[in-house]
């Protein structure tokens, strides 16, 4: 095995190592065939190589074409994709409002559940600097309970939120105690601020 990498040391440097080192090295059968075998590889690497070169030129003016040709092809089908996914989402969309219908349950409401499902574009509901009477109010009419203010200033807090219509009146509850000055509860079916 040594003998194989100081031919390859050998075939790299050839500089490095005396006539003599190299003769005695050519001298032993085994090392003679290594190397051959090596020049024959080397040879054929370069005939492919060369092979390559005279080909590529020979398509040099060819394969632009193809590309320019595939990439229209794509462009094509791309624009022709946006089109028909334009023209489903107006068609669809309009027959879908067309279409579309409220439906009134005969069941009790519970406290704290929604009166009416809500399309996802009112869902929700963002209050901008209102004050939190407004907001409790909204929240009042909406799942069907009543309002206290144990605090008459806690009345005119003003807040920046959103509101899901579509979540239980205790995410929202949750989300206002998150303020500082804000203490909500929900006592029998009224929502208390203190």
């Amino acid at each position: 095995m040594k003998d194989i990498e100081k031919l390859l040391k050998m075939t790299e440097r050839p500089q490095d190592y005396s006539d003599e080192e190299i003769r005695q090295l050519m001298n032993d059968p085994d090392m003679r065939a290594y190397y051959e075998l090596m020049v024959d590889a080397e040879a054929g690497f370069a005939l492919k190589k060369q092979n390559h070169e005279i080909s590529s030129k020979k398509n040099h003016g060819e394969r632009p074409m193809i590309l320019r040709i595939a990439a229209m092809f794509i462009g094509v089908l791309l624009i022709s994709g946006i089109c028909f996914a334009a023209y489903r989402l107006v068609v669809g969309g309009e027959m879908n409002t067309q279409s579309q219908e409220v439906e009134l349950s005969n069941a009790p409401q519970q406290v704290g559940s929604p009166q009416q499902e809500l399309t996802e574009t009112n869902a929700v509901r963002t209050f901008e600097n209102a004050e939190l009477q407004q907001i409790l109010q909204e929240l009042s009419d909406y799942y069907h309970v009543g309002v206290e203010f144990r605090n008459d200033q806690s009345r005119h807090i003003r807040l920046y939120t959103k509101w899901d219509t579509t979540a239980p009146l205790d995410q929202m509850i949750t989300l206002l105690n998150g303020f500082e000055k804000v203490s909500i509860h929900l006592i029998d079916n009224r929502i208390v601020a203190e």
